[in-house]
């Protein structure tokens, strides 16, 4: 069942061209100005480029000797041997995350630009190319990631096998059977190696507020799941790496001895231990099967991540953790200014509990906190709960106010029944407003989500929502109105919302959206269409399926 606007063709607008004349042009960047962007973007690729080659290409004896005569050359400095692989195999990354925050500072908010028609094309961050698969939707630039993690894993254990296999001689050992021994912990040894330059790229997607996301423009939770991908297969890696050491220490008689060594010098076998079975216990409790049956079981052991690093640090030494060191300490700062922004707690001005089980909280803007109408934000309630935090996206535009933001809430779990209870059991409670002699607190940590407003740079708009996934589309319409209003650069003319929802119960969310009061005079320069589809019912009831009705010019 739905509703349908004006027999017209499907985002076609039939508004005339006046809507162009609302806005004022924005002045374009200075040459000065360009030429410093496109100096930091060619250096910042130019870096990256010669990294991610360097050490695609290490197992090369070519490339191993002039990494050698550089770490020889400056192990008598200042750097020393720690630092001079430092240098080599985490400092290009820093240096990257340098030039990013200078470049962004510089951009600053993208410029929308007018009169600039955006047309279909092929573009490798968002093209799908597979849909079904074990990797889910996987766009071209993402598998031609994948492509290159395969290859260059296949790569180097074809390399370094035949590099093992090239230094027995070397050892002088006659006896094929401690031959084999040798060549089971050598493979097992690169197996680690490997797993390390896995692992320098695995902490990146992970870090919430990573300037290196912010800079290629992409969103910590579209990024996660390259930190799943990379986690597999670095502890797919480092499980291999241990494995083949078991195997040989167990067929040489000294397994238990070799498991609890802990050496002063050179590789301690004990912290490796503890530090592989962390990292196991979190592979597993990470699986989908245990994920979806027991988050917090997840949750709760991917804490774990800290006896992790810490002990693999033990186990390598510094100077091969410098391997690792960048992208853990981007995480690690990320983490401790994050730690920082959620210790601070707003008010919750207002609560509402809506007949569909959905609450609606109104919560004082933190300050500082900038957002658009693509941002979503954790949210921890002190008073329900001290650890845990709960994404949710934000349903206002940052044109509504500038000291509070709104949030809907679904009345799904635990948290959400508490926060729920905690409005409605009121004594004299009839409509789930929240009393004046009911106080309730927030931290909030955010924001996330895109930083450019991509909704207001094309003419054309489909939003598709089921349920509650209609609340970053009310802040979207409402960003857009508001923009109209008040005649800041806007380029959606034609705007269709689809919206599906499982009861007719669920269709007054769109009520916290008053059109008229925001602009009066939208239908002048907007073509908007919302249809409303009821999945679960037959007859809903009238009042519910006209609702929709007013919101369709």
């Amino acid at each position: 069942m739905g509703t349908e606007g004006p027999n017209v063709p499907l985002l076609v607008s039939t508004k005339p061209d006046d809507h162009d004349n609302n806005f004022t042009y924005i002045n374009k960047p200075s040459f000065l100005l360009k030429s410093t962007k496109w100096v930091l973007k060619f250096a910042m690729w130019l870096i990256f480029i010669s990294w991610a080659s360097f050490l695609f290409f290490a197992p090369l004896d070519s490339v191993n000797n002039v990494y050698s005569k550089v770490v020889n050359a400056t192990n008598g400095t200042l750097f020393g041997l720690t630092g001079s692989i430092f240098l080599i195999y985490s400092g290009p990354v820093l240096v990257i995350a340098f030039l990013a925050i200078i470049y962004l500072r510089i951009c600053g908010q993208e410029e929308i630009q007018e009169k600039v028609k955006k047309t279909a094309s092929f573009r490798l961050w968002t093209f799908p190319v597979i849909v079904d698969g074990p990797f889910g939707v996987v766009t071209a630039a993402e598998l031609i990631g994948i492509l290159l993690f395969g290859v260059y894993i296949i790569w180097a254990v074809i390399a370094y096998t035949i590099k093992n296999i090239s230094l027995l001689p070397l050892f002088e050992i006659t006896d094929i059977r401690t031959r084999n021994l040798l060549l089971l912990e050598l493979t097992g040894l690169r197996f680690g190696f490997i797993g390390l330059v896995c692992m320098a790229f695995l902490f990146l997607p992970v870090a919430r507020g990573s300037i290196l996301l912010r800079l290629i423009d992409i969103p910590f939770e579209h990024a996660t799941r390259y930190h799943v991908w990379l986690g597999h297969l670095t502890m797919m890696l480092f499980t291999l790496h241990g494995l083949f050491y078991v195997i040989a220490w167990a067929i040489q008689g000294r397994l238990i001895e070799e498991l609890t060594a802990w050496k002063s010098i050179g590789i301690a076998n004990l912290p490796g231990v503890i530090s592989l079975l962390a990292g196991l216990l979190m592979w597993v409790t990470s699986l989908p099967p245990v994920r979806r049956i027991n988050f917090e079981l997840f949750f709760y052991t991917h804490q774990l991540y800290v006896v992790f690093v810490v002990f693999l640090a033990m186990h390598v030494g510094d100077f091969v953790f410098t391997i690792v060191a960048a992208g853990i300490f981007l995480f690690m700062l990320d983490r401790f200014l994050r730690f920082f922004q959620s210790r601070k707690t707003v008010d919750i001005l207002s609560a509402k509990c809506l007949p569909s089980g959905t609450v609606e909280l109104v919560i004082s803007k933190p300050e500082g906190l900038r957002y658009n109408a693509l941002g979503w934000v954790f949210i921890q309630i002190r008073e329900l709960s001290w650890l845990q935090w709960h994404p949710f996206s934000v349903s206002s535009s940052p044109l509504d106010g500038k000291h509070h933001l709104a949030v809907l809430i679904k009345v799904l779990g635990d948290w959400t029944e508490k926060l729920r209870g905690r409005i409605s059991s009121v004594p004299g409670e009839t409509d789930g407003l929240l009393q004046p002699n009911v106080t309730l607190k927030a931290s909030v940590e955010g924001p996330y989500g895109h930083e450019s407003p991509y909704h207001l740079t094309y003419e054309n708009l489909i939003l598709v929502a089921g349920g509650i996934g209609i609340s970053p589309f009310i802040a979207i319409l409402s960003d857009i109105l508001q923009h109209i209003r008040d005649s800041k650069p806007c380029l959606p003319r034609n705007v269709l919302i689809v919206w599906a929802v499982k009861n007719s119960d669920e269709l007054p969310l769109l009520h916290s959206l008053d059109l008229n009061s925001l602009c009066p005079y939208f239908s002048n320069t907007l073509n908007l269409e919302i249809q409303t589809y009821v999945t679960r019912e037959s007859e809903p009831p009238l009042v519910c399926v006209l609702l929709p009705i007013h919101f369709i010019s």
